[in-house]
């Protein structure tokens, strides 16, 4: 059976992917959601009408709007985490020697790595400001359901980090639960920094800057705890 398709507008795709009725609703609830709203507070015939579709196409493919958000936040969570670590492990597969050397100092490879991983980060979220600007408004959404899908998804982002970082760390410095902790708080802070940098494009070289110092003092802080707490020796609990 065909869409109920009232307009046939062209219209971008925020994540780069097909213009089936399912995919033109969520852009749609997206593009609207991005502006001053939540995706809870939106309307289904200003959506449908958004998207080009007749209003009763909204139930042939979603239950409520929470459905619909859920599946936006999947949509993100496989357009942006596959960019994003694609993205970063080519930094891995591009860079020569350790990036922290044998006393546990972060020698300038290492400074370049961060500085090229803030640096796709933002760069990406310029790229898909859409969603990016909807998932950090949902963070805080009146949906328990969908606040609970983008803190999921920011800890899978904060998971990828910590995997590929220990790919690129050629020197043990720290713990699995310490590299998690760290993965979590950068991304919780590269939030706001991502957001600064959207909304303040006068600021931007200000804002990498401002990033690429945070991580940086976050591996610093990290380096230097570990050397302060005494190692346990083996055999002893």
């Amino acid at each position: 059976m065909t869409e109920d398709i009232v307009e046939t507008t062209e219209r971008g795709s925020v994540m780069g992917r097909g213009t089936g009725g399912r995919q033109k609703l969520i852009e749609a609830a997206l593009e609207l959601a991005s502006t001053t709203r939540s995706l809870a507070s939106l309307g289904l015939r200003e959506v449908t009408r958004c998207a080009g579709l007749a209003p009763n196409a909204f139930y042939r493919h979603f239950r409520d709007f929470d459905d619909l958000g859920l599946a936006a936040v999947d949509m993100m969570s496989s357009g942006l985490r596959s960019g994003l670590r694609e993205r970063r492990l080519s930094l891995v597969r591009a860079r020569k020697g350790p990036i922290v050397s044998a006393d546990g100092a972060i020698v300038p490879s290492g400074r370049e790595a961060i500085r090229a991983t803030v640096g796709l980060v933002l760069d990406y979220v310029t790229e898909h400001p859409t969603a990016y600007v909807v998932g950090i408004r949902e963070l805080n959404g009146s949906s328990p359901r969908m606040r609970a899908a983008v803190r999921k998804l920011l800890d899978d982002f904060a998971r990828d980090m910590v995997e590929d970082i220990q790919q690129m760390l050629d020197a043990p410095m720290t713990d699995a639960v310490s590299m998690q902790e760290i993965g979590r708080q950068i991304i919780q802070q590269m939030t706001f920094f991502s957001m600064e940098y959207l909304e303040q494009p006068q600021r931007r070289d200000e804002i990498r800057e401002q990033a690429e110092r945070f991580i940086l003092r976050m591996f610093v802080g990290e380096m230097a705890l570990q050397a302060m707490t005494p190692k346990k020796k083996a055999g002893r609990k």
